[in-house]
C-alpha cells in the first residue's frame, strides 16, 4: 500500500509517504525565508514524498518560536514562499505541498516576541523562565483571525492546502489540553469549550479558503507530562472527531510539550530508535483516534524508519499515510529507495542533532555534515 496513491479530501497524494513538519532556520528576522528554503523543498519533491509538509510558520510576531523560523504573518512572506511551491512543482508534478500554521503561545520565545507570552491561562511552562499573560475573549478572537489570515496567504502562495498545529504544546495545543488550560470561560472547562478555538478556526479557514482546499490538523493526543490533569488520549481522540465535523479533511496525531523532557525520553522527537518495536511510538493512540474520525485521512507520526513497519500499518488499517520528518532530513530520497528496493530502513540513528543544527545553522543532518567537513 506505501506506493498507492491515497486522497486527502479533493487533494490526491502519489503515494502514503508524508514529510512531517520541522523547523527549518531558514528565514530571516522578519520571517522571510530564503533559497535553502526553496532548496530544501526541491529536494524533498525529487526524493519522493508524496505529500510534503512545510515547518510551522508564525501567523502572528508574538507567536515566534525560534529564531530563523518561517513567517506567513504578512503579505511580505508571500513571494519566496511562492518560489518554493512552484520548485516542488516543478521537480515533480505529483508531488503536493502543504504549509503549516502555528502560535508558539506560552512556548514562544520571549526573546523575539519582545517579553510578551500569551497563553489561555497564566500558568509557566516549567522549561521557560516567563509566566504567559491570560488572554481576554478579544485576543482569543484575534489569534482566531490571524490563522484565517494566514491560511489565505497560504493558498495565495500556491500551496496545496494547510495544517493548523494544535499539538506539542503550542498555543492552539495549550487550549484543547486541561493541563495548560484553566479558563472559566466558552473557551475553557469542557472539551468542547477547549476546542472551541481549533474548531472556530477549522469553520473560518474553510469559510475562507473554499470548502475543497485541503485543511489538515495537526493534533496532541497526550501531553506526555507526569500529571493526571494533561490531555491524553480518549478525550483527544473525541476531539478529533469534532475537528473532522468542523471540516478538517485529514488528522496527523502527535504528542508531548517542552515540559515532557522533564520526565524522560517522552518529546515528540524521540531518541535511539534502533529496533522495530521502538518505531510508531504514537500508533497506540493513533488506533483509538482513527476508531473516533472513521474513513477521515489519518497520519501517523513518531519515530517510523522501516518499511516493512509503514506497510504494517497501513495494512492493517491503524492508518493512511506514514508521516517522517528526521529520516528525510538525512536521507530526502529515502521513498525513492524503498521504491526501487536500494533500502529497507532509514540511516538515520535518532541522535536529534538535527534540531541543534538547525537553530545553528539551519535544518542538516549533523552527522553527514560532520563527516563531510
Amino acid at each position: 500500500m506505501l506506493f498507492e496513491p491515497g486522497s486527502i479530501g479533493s487533494m490526491t497524494v502519489k503515494n502514503r509517504i508524508v514529510r512531517s513538519a520541522t523547523y527549518e532556520g531558514f528565514a530571516d528576522e522578519n520571517g522571510i525565508v530564503d533559497e535553502r528554503y526553496v532548496n530544501l523543498y526541491r529536494k524533498l519533491a525529487l526524493g519522493g514524498s508524496g505529500l510534503i509538509i512545510t515547518g510551522f510558520a508564525y501567523v502572528r510576531e508574538d507567536g515566534i518560536v525560534m529564531k530563523g523560523q518561517a513567517g506567513i504573518h504578512s503579505d511580505e512572506c508571500i513571494p519566496p514562499l511562492r518560489r518554493a511551491v512552484e520548485e516542488v512543482h516543478s521537480a515533480d508534478p505529483e508531488v503536493k505541498i502543504v504549509m503549516q500554521i502555528a502560535h508558539g503561545g506560552r512556548q514562544a520565545n520571549p526573546k523575539y516576541t519582545g517579553g510578551v507570552l500569551i497563553a489561555p491561562s497564566p500558568i509557566p511552562d516549567k522549561t521557560m523562565n516567563a509566566t504567559p499573560k491570560e488572554m481576554s475573549l478579544d485576543e482569543v478572537k484575534a489569534v482566531i483571525e490571524s490563522f484565517i489570515e494566514a491560511a489565505k496567504r497560504v493558498k495565495k502562495a500556491g500551496f496545496d492546502g494547510v495544517q493548523i498545529h494544535a499539538a506539542h504544546g503550542y498555543l492552539l495545543s495549550e487550549f484543547i489540553s486541561p493541563y495548560s488550560n484553566r479558563r472559566n470561560d466558552e473557551y475553557g472547562g469542557s472539551t468542547e469549550n477547549r476546542a472551541r478555538i481549533l474548531l472556530e478556526i477549522v469553520h473560518g479557514v474553510k469559510a475562507e479558503c473554499g470548502g475543497e482546499w485541503p485543511v489538515l490538523v495537526k493534533l496532541q493526543v497526550d501531553d506526555c507530562v507526569a500529571d493526571e490533569n494533561r490531555l491524553k488520549t480518549p478525550e483527544s481522540a473525541e476531539i478529533a472527531k469534532m475537528v473532522v465535523e468542523a471540516g478538517a479533511d485529514a488528522i496527523e496525531v502527535s504528542g508531548g510539550i517542552y515540559e515532557s523532557a522533564l520526565y524522560g525520553n517522552l518529546i515528540p522527537t524521540r531518541f535511539n530508535i534502533t529496533r522495530e518495536e521502538d518505531e510508531a511510538y504514537f500508533l497506540p493512540q493513533a488506533v483509538e483516534v482513527k476508531r473516533a474520525i472513521g474513513g477521515t485521512p489519518l497520519i501517523l507520526v513518531g519515530g517510523i524508519r522501516s518499511k516493512k513497519v509503514a506497510e504494517e500499518i497501513l495494512g492493517k488499517g491503524h492508518a493512511d499515510f506514514i508521516s517522517m520528518s528526521r529520516p528525510l532530513i538525512r536521507e530526502p530520497n529515502l521513498p525513492n529507495k524503498w521504491k526501487d528496493g536500494s533500502s529497507t530502513k532509514s540511516t538515520c540513528i535518532s541522535c536529534n542533532q538535527c534540531l541543534s543544527e538547525a537553530r545553528k545553522n539551519g535544518l542538516r543532518c549533523a552527522q553527514l555534515a560532520a563527516s563531510s567537513s
